[in-house]
């Protein structure tokens, strides 16, 4: 987490003012009442001088963000009292965190309407924002924890969104590697190694796409005592077949769709396919007005 304006780092150091910090981000423009503060900070137990504690930090927050500036410069004035709580004003293009939200919305946007390249491009840009375990490197009570999970729930979503992109547009070699550290990192994941499992039959390694669908299996059984879900299962049996509709897509040919391999007319000229063989960190920033 970094905090600029003016060019002067203004990030404060102690564990606290970053933990309040990063929770006055997370809901910028948006009341953060006493009760939430005393939540986060201390979970379920507060010392008896926890209202006077948070007064105290949001004070020295304060200072830290008005920097050398005069009292009644912008500094002074992001961090406000409002309704029993504080609220951190920012402006439009300030938080990185913004930037990251409106660029995923932008490339949902574009691969809704069918422009692919573009949407792909979008989140990809996006994504490039966000690095690490996530955005905020600061101490992380029960409403910043749940915040963050929130937030990598969105991530990943959008993340399978753009890689059925790619792989919509024939990008299968491209994407292995990326792919095959997405998996490692999350091996319970079906969306991510079903389409590791398509990008590696696609790229002639059928192989390597059953020993991916094997790990899943075992992975999702010794972990969480489940199995596969239905997709995995018609993946692999296409893939077992060579079905055609595995088959990268040509020009003005883009179809396919990861989470229902949508039935198409057989090609006939189509032969079954085998093959041998496998956030910079994105942290809240506020920028000069």
């Amino acid at each position: 987490m970094c905090v600029t304006e003016n060019g002067e780092d203004r990030t404060p150091s102690a564990p606290k003012h970053r933990q309040m910090l990063a929770l006055l981000l997370m809901n910028a423009n948006h009341v953060v009442s006493m009760a939430q503060f005393v939540e986060e900070l201390w979970e379920y137990s507060p010392p008896p001088s926890a209202v006077a504690a948070v007064h105290t930090y949001v004070m020295q927050l304060r200072r830290i963000l008005q920097g050398s500036g005069p009292a009644t410069g912008a500094g002074a004035c992001r961090l406000v009292t409002r309704d029993q709580g504080y609220v951190l004003h920012v402006q439009d293009g300030e938080l990185d965190l913004h930037a990251y939200e409106r660029q995923v919305r932008a490339g949902r946007a574009a691969l809704d309407a069918g422009h692919l390249e573009a949407g792909a491009r979008q989140i990809r840009t996006a994504h490039a924002l966000w690095s690490g375990q996530g955005p905020v490197d600061a101490p992380a009570g029960p409403l910043l924890r749940a915040a963050l999970a929130a937030m990598e729930r969105d991530r990943l979503e959008a993340m399978v969104l753009r890689v059925r992109a790619e792989l919509r547009l024939g990008r299968h070699h491209q994407l292995l590697a990326e792919l095959c550290a997405l998996v490692h990192q999350d091996p319970a994941n079906e969306q991510l190694t079903g389409q590791l499992m398509l990008a590696l039959y696609r790229s002639g390694r059928q192989a390597d796409a059953l020993a991916a669908f094997h790990r899943l299996r075992r992975t999702l059984r010794e972990e969480l005592g489940t199995s596969p879900g239905q997709g995995i299962h018609r993946l692999i049996t296409d893939i077992l077949c060579g079905h055609p509709r595995l088959e990268p897509p040509t020009e003005g040919e883009l179809r396919l769709s990861l989470d229902a391999v949508v039935p198409r007319p057989r090609r006939a000229t189509a032969q079954p396919r085998t093959g041998t063989g496998g956030w910079s960190e994105a942290r809240p920033v506020l920028l000069g007005a």
